[in-house]
């Protein structure tokens, strides 16, 4: 009987333990949430299957250590930041999945709900020592830019027609004409973007690399221009998004945390999860699993899945 193992309890519900069993595997779970190398060497020995539901690092050392793994399922998109030994998995001829769609709506949603929370005053309004009585800039009229239309930010496009902007640009790495035309979508480049959006949603993919938003970024932003990101804390320079904010040259929200010197700013300029929740709604750990659970079936028994990606 082959097995297959499971990271975290996030996701993989006993439903869906239950359907692989019944498909004839064995199911073996290692309850954290990050597990160390060392412990991922150990967990994949003699594990043909293995859902990524925490986020571990797989290294190209745990993929050296397993010995008969036929195949990994990401309950993510960016795979390649969570199996940095993909490559090596690659080589050895594991077949690698994920799930691209799970956190499309949950992350556009909390992205939608961070720009209006910050434009319309909400922590200012609502806190014992805040003001009483504000007049905000809401959404509609403004122009709004988006850096990077793939799943989550084509979501957002669509979300911000009923709130009226005067405009939404984007910049991606090519055109989305159908997008245009349909969503009323503007294409313009990064520093052409920032320089006329009143609120900025940063939606590129991970494979961006460390620091993409720079200072020179930051300076080519409207004045008290709000910036939105769901991104990896390292995808923006920190260094520059606090020296943003400490001038007071923007706004910013995120949904993941920054180092202790942001904690000096007030709500109004800055706010952040103290870990990422942005896709975390029952409706996407539901999605993520049947589809991760799905997709591990098919690579075991077919070697194909519709979202395989080496």
């Amino acid at each position: 009987m082959k097995t297959v193992l499971v990271t975290d309890s996030l996701f993989i519900f006993p439903e869906h333990e239950q359907q692989l069993k019944d498909a004839g595997y064995e199911f073996v779970r290692l309850d954290k949430p990050q597990a160390s190398e060392d412990e991922l060497c150990e967990a994949v020995k003699g594990k043909a299957g293995y859902i990524l539901g925490g986020i571990e690092k797989v290294t190209t050392k745990v993929i050296e250590a397993a010995d008969v793994l036929e195949a990994i399922v990401f309950t993510g998109i960016g795979y390649k930041s969570f199996i940095p030994g993909w490559e090596a998995a690659t080589q050895k001829g594991i077949a690698i999945s994920n799930v691209p769609d799970g956190p499309t709506q949950p992350v556009a949603e909390w992205s939608m709900t961070a720009a209006l929370v910050m434009n319309r005053g909400i922590f200012e309004l609502g806190s014992p020592d805040g003001k009483t009585f504000l007049t905000t800039t809401g959404l509609e009229g403004l122009t709004v830019g988006i850096i990077g239309l793939g799943r989550i930010g084509g979501r957002i496009a669509e979300m911000l027609k009923p709130f009226r902007p005067a405009k939404t640009l984007y910049y991606s790495t090519h055109h989305h004409q159908d997008k245009e035309s349909s969503l009323s979508l503007e294409y313009m480049p990064i520093d052409e973007l920032l320089q006329k959006s009143d609120v900025v949603f940063l939606c590129v993919p991970d494979e961006v690399g460390h620091g993409f938003f720079t200072a020179d970024h930051f300076a080519h932003m409207k004045e008290n221009a709000l910036l939105v990101s769901f991104m990896h804390g390292d995808i923006i320079d920190i260094d520059a998004l606090y020296g943003a904010l400490d001038t007071g040259k923007i706004r910013a929200i995120s949904d993941y945390p920054m180092d202790d010197r942001f904690n000096k700013f007030p709500l109004s300029k800055w706010y952040s999860f103290k870990a990422s929740n942005a896709f975390n709604t029952k409706q996407s750990l539901k999605f993520t699993s049947d589809r991760a659970t799905q997709a591990l079936l098919n690579l075991l028994t077919t070697g194909k899945d519709e979202n395989r990606v080496n």
